[in-house]
């Protein structure tokens, strides 16, 4: 009685040493991509001056934005966050889009800026002079974080 049940048992191990190395590569493999890993994220140089400060901008959240320009750098806009309270989410993922988000994903032309960092100057595309969004992505959510929408910088 009990010999039928141990084959069983030990076929069913034996099937399972096969099978749960291939769903974990096939896991692996389906991961949604990353982007790219070097992001470079700038520190502001000592020729930046300000262009515009705003508190209300951000749809949900209370953070502070600051757009910079820096003389030496013709049209180079960057822009520095600092969030009134800390941003409980993880994996925050800031975007820069000429379109507007609909709905809770990116829009299909979003720009990655770099991963959220509170103080740290992400330069903006050449594009952002003429006005746009920003967009945090939370990765683990797959979802929109916030938006703010970018009025034409000088």
């Amino acid at each position: 009685m009990i010999q039928p049940l141990r084959t069983v048992h030990r076929l069913a191990f034996v099937a399972l040493a096969f099978v749960l190395p291939v769903v974990l590569v096939a896991g692996l493999g389906a991961r949604r991509p990353r982007g790219p890993s070097r992001v470079l994220v700038l520190q502001l140089s000592s020729s930046a001056y300000l262009v515009r400060k705003s508190d209300a901008l951000w749809q949900k959240h209370a953070i502070q934005t600051e757009f910079y320009s820096d003389s030496n750098l013709s049209g180079d806009i960057q822009v520095a966050m600092r969030p009134a309270q800390e941003l409980n989410e993880p994996d925050l993922l800031l975007y820069w889009s000429v379109a507007q988000p609909t709905g809770d994903s990116l829009p299909d032309a979003a720009q990655l800026l770099g991963p959220f960092a509170v103080g740290e100057a992400f330069s903006l595309p050449l594009s952002a002079d003429r006005g746009g969004y920003l967009i945090l992505f939370s990765l683990p959510h797959h979802g929109l974080f916030d938006t703010a929408k970018v009025e034409k910088l000088p």
